[in-house]
């Protein structure tokens, strides 16, 4: 984006502070250069000359520190488009600097590569088995970071495929699963219930081998390898005769129909991502739009939500999950107080910026301690592994679960009557 335009963005900014009361980063800092009003007035004083972007590392460090969670931009009474601000801004530092070194080997290095992620998973799982992490632990070397890690499965979605998926004699819908890194590798259970729960609604399954969406390059402003696996991923899904897309990941979700912005300038990949971004479906809208079986067990619990940002704002997806945990029998939907807020975990954000990461936790785990339920659901494998990494950080009760878990649970439940 040209100068000029950005600075026409920003003058739309009227500096009334009603992101203050909305932004998670201000709540636990306080400083004026952790709200959108602040970074909004850095970027203009960088693209008018009275501020050197290169030569002023806290400014870059404001700018990485924002979650993308687009709480400003929904709250905005002016409309101004904070997070494509920040974008541009990290997308020129990426550009002009290149990726920090440990981001180029996490997103370039392994989840550019599905082989790679695979690999990492097996190598955690023995890091976590042979002991190697208490003695970690112990050290504090880590500062807690790998305890952020969930329990590695020990195969993935991917290889589980053969033994779950079967063909239907006659299904009523056909659809494709788009099987994200992040659950294929390092929450399995969830990819798992999302076929299994499919094809227990009759729905012909296909998941075609994908890259990552490219969430975390996206985010850290390495745009040109983002595009190159979002192309991978549109010449995988322009020629399925499907229904619909199913995601269960709201990041995935959201980025996917967001390859239609990235695209405008091409028009041969701009068509195929507006072909694509009409078929994306989060699971739990799916479901009710089928008119998903509600043949269900019972199980015994109090349960609450927490409203991904990619969820809530980018796919704007509120309702649906909630009503199908409200739909099984036993369970009890509590709302959590600032169900909505972001949690800190924002992809890698914990990993980067760990001390107002757990700020930011902290108070969503008070939140969720007051709701004295024993499962916290969510939507998001980041927000998953945030929210477990809160529950055992503060030494809480519970567990997290996706949805589509507690529905697949609630069938098994059913069928063993």
């Amino acid at each position: 984006m040209q100068k000029e335009a950005l600075l026409e963005i920003i003058m739309k900014c009227n500096r009334c502070g009603v992101c203050q009361e909305v932004c998670p980063t201000y709540k636990i800092s306080g400083s004026e250069f952790q709200v959108a009003r602040g970074r909004n007035r850095l970027i203009r004083l960088a693209l008018e000359g009275q501020l050197d972007l290169n030569e002023e590392p806290e400014i870059e460090k404001f700018i990485n520190q924002c979650l993308l969670c687009k709480a400003c931009e929904v709250s905005c009474p002016a409309g101004v488009p904070t997070t494509e601000l920040i974008s541009e801004v990290r997308k020129y530092y990426t550009g002009t600097k290149g990726l920090p070194l440990l981001k180029k080997i996490m997103y370039r290095g392994v989840f550019s590569h599905n082989k790679r992620i695979s690999l990492v998973r097996k190598l955690g799982r023995i890091y976590q088995k042979t002991g190697v992490n208490r003695l970690v632990k112990f050290t504090g070397i880590l500062n807690h970071t790998d305890e952020m890690l969930p329990d590695l499965p020990p195969r993935n979605v991917r290889e589980q495929i053969p033994y779950i998926l079967k063909s239907l004699s006659n299904p009523a819908h056909k659809v494709a699963y788009f099987l994200g890194c992040s659950v294929n590798n390092f929450f399995s259970s969830i990819g798992v219930a999302t076929l299994k729960v499919l094809q227990k609604n009759n729905c012909q399954v296909v998941v075609p081998e994908v890259n990552c969406c490219g969430a975390p390059h996206q985010s850290a402003g390495d745009i040109e390898e983002f595009k190159r696996l979002a192309q991978k991923n549109l010449d995988v899904f322009k020629d399925l005769d499907v229904e619909a897309i199913i995601v269960d990941c709201a990041t995935c979700g959201s980025v996917l129909k967001d390859y239609v912005h990235f695209f405008q300038e091409d028009p041969y990949y701009h068509e195929i991502a507006l072909k694509v971004a009409a078929k994306i479906k989060d699971i739990s809208s799916f479901l009710l739009e089928i008119d998903y079986q509600k043949d269900l067990g019972e199980i015994r619990a109090k349960v609450t939500y927490h409203d991904p940002c990619h969820a809530i704002r980018y796919l704007k997806v509120t309702e649906a999950p909630r009503k199908l945990l409200k739909n099984i029998p036993g369970l009890e939907l509590v709302e959590m107080k600032e169900a909505d807020m972001c949690c800190g975990g924002a992809g890698s954000y914990g990993v980067f910026n760990p001390g107002i990461s757990r700020k930011i936790l902290a108070h969503k785990m008070k939140n969720y301690r007051e709701t004295e339920a024993q499962i916290l659901a969510t939507s998001c494998p980041a927000c998953t592994m945030q929210l477990a990494f809160g529950i055992k950080l503060f030494k809480l009760s519970g567990s997290v679960k996706h949805p589509v878990e507690l529905l697949a649970e609630a069938y098994e439940k059913a069928r063993e009557k």
